[in-house]
């Protein structure tokens, strides 16, 4: 019951995985991303793709620049074996803090919208 094309399909796997890392599982886009990733569904792609639209520019840009990196390092490795960790399979929506393989990599966090930056009064 596929109806989206593989190279789409792997595309929003690793976007699932970005939005995953950065929103966490308990996310209503998270879990619509990763509901139109398992499913293959174009039904279930809309209502993911509705769900991320909604977010606002910043979040948007930050997601996909982190899941062009994903994509980008998943191209120059070779294919391993991927290993499930244990803490996957229980399916819970806390943060997984054990799985920081990508600690070394430089934090870049987003300036805020303007409307929350506090006003200089004179």
């Amino acid at each position: 019951m596929a109806d989206i094309d593989p190279l789409d399909r792997r595309a929003l796997g690793v976007l699932s995985e970005t939005v995953n890392a950065e929103l966490g599982a308990g996310s209503i886009v998270a879990r619509e991303v990763n509901r139109a990733y398992r499913s293959g569904r174009s039904a279930d792609l809309r209502t993911a793709s509705a769900a991320f639209d909604a977010l606002p520019s910043w979040q948007r840009s930050s997601i996909g620049d982190d899941a062009t990196r994903r994509a980008r390092r998943m191209r120059a490795k070779p294919a391993e074996p991927r290993r499930t960790p244990v803490r996957e399979t229980v399916r819970d929506s806390a943060r997984d803090w054990q799985d920081l393989r990508e600690a070394q990599e430089r934090v870049v966090i987003p300036s805020p919208p303007r409307f929350l930056k506090p006003r200089v009064t004179r």
